[in-house]
């Protein structure tokens, strides 16, 4: 429904254009425009006979709808990716920069790649208590690789406490100057919690504007409240690094406070960035804050969830409070991020003692570079 709403506000009002989304394998029309073409079975049979067997990609129609290369002679274009095609009939084609169709098709891929991994967990989730298959495409969702630039290292562990996982954690290059990090923590665990995980994670993944902390906030809170699950919700760290201004813009959705390690006259300080908002998904939200904070050269954010935070030592003493947890983050600066993370990791590990773990463990280190000429 809201890809349907983004069709018709983006493409077909925006546009002027008919638009017709269909899927490929049965030729079944998922979404039409109500004007007269979109609504002639004659369209359809035409589109199908001219459109039946082709690569994935994008291209562009005649005023037959037949396939053309010829851009500025076009009445329409079309994206083809993941089994659906999404035909969009309109005049104004020919203006339209090239670039932009490279683009759709892109982020058209990406949209598709999530909604089949959340189709396919209710499918698993429907015929059978494959547990492991349930984790296996949760963790299809986490990033495959880190994002990579001069100005900044990143690095990551995590260690679910069970197959499926509550804790997710993101890290999406926007452009050259902009990065967004993500950490998060569904409440429950098992197959609620998996859906949960997806759907936000497909929420940040596919935001228009990804610079917009509160709009993707917003996002994500609409899609929990669109699965219907009454006591489902996520607690959430979104960061946005931007070095056009060097700063690190966040909004901390109810997690546990986050660490930034910064130099100042008197040696390593250990900011903590607090909790500004409410959790995400089961509350009315309220105004949304973004805090920020200038980042230097050598800082250090460690971004993470209570179930490393809020580990206790024989004595009873929180993990986030004990000398040796300092003591590693005020080195950490000195450290690359690699070994911060797992020396964490490990320090949390040997920390909990005889304790058994109770909860995911889950860090994401990044470490800026140089960053003054």
């Amino acid at each position: 429904q809201e890809f349907a709403s983004a069709l018709r506000d983006e493409l077909e009002m925006k546009l002027d254009a008919t638009v017709l989304l269909i899927r490929s394998s049965t030729w079944e029309v998922i979404y039409n425009s109500t004007t007269t073409i979109g609504n002639l079975e004659s369209t359809k049979e035409t589109l199908k006979k001219n459109f039946f067997e082709l690569s994935e990609g994008f291209g562009f129609l005649d005023d037959n709808l037949n396939l053309t290369s010829i851009k500025s002679d076009s009445r329409g274009f079309f994206v083809y990716c993941k089994g659906y095609y999404i035909f969009c009939i309109t005049r104004l084609t020919e203006r339209i920069d090239s670039d932009i169709y490279r683009i759709l098709y892109a982020e058209l891929l990406l949209f598709f790649d999530r909604v089949l991994t959340v189709s396919r967990l209710f499918e698993i989730a429907a015929l059978s208590k494959e547990w492991h298959l349930i984790a296996e495409t949760q963790r299809s969702f986490l990033p495959k690789e880190l994002p990579k630039h001069p100005l900044m290292k990143m690095a990551t562990y995590f260690q679910p406490l069970i197959n499926v996982s509550g804790d997710f954690y993101d890290a999406i290059t926007i452009d050259n100057d902009h990065i967004l990090v993500v950490m998060g923590d569904v409440s429950g665990k098992g197959l609620g919690a998996a859906m949960v995980m997806g759907i936000v994670i497909n929420a940040i993944r596919t935001a228009s504007k990804k610079t917009d902390l509160p709009a993707i906030v917003k996002k994500c809170d609409a899609a929990i409240h669109e699965m219907g699950f009454d006591d489902k919700y996520t607690v959430l760290f979104l960061g946005l690094i931007d070095f056009t201004v060097k700063k690190f813009f966040y909004i901390n959705a109810a997690m546990p406070d986050q660490f930034q390690i910064v130099q100042t006259i008197k040696g390593p300080v250990i900011k903590r960035l607090e909790s500004n908002n409410s959790l995400i998904g089961l509350v009315p939200l309220e105004q949304i804050q973004v805090s920020e904070t200038e980042i230097r050269s050598n800082d250090v954010i460690i971004l993470t969830t209570d179930g490393l935070l809020e580990l206790e030592n024989d004595e009873g003493k929180p993990f986030d409070e004990h000398p040796d947890t300092h003591k590693l983050l005020y080195k950490s600066r000195e450290m690359n991020i690699e070994d911060t993370v797992d020396q964490l990791a490990t320090l949390g590990e040997v920390y909990a003692g005889n304790k058994q773990l109770r909860d995911d463990i889950t860090i994401l280190g990044i470490k800026m570079e140089r960053l003054w000429d």
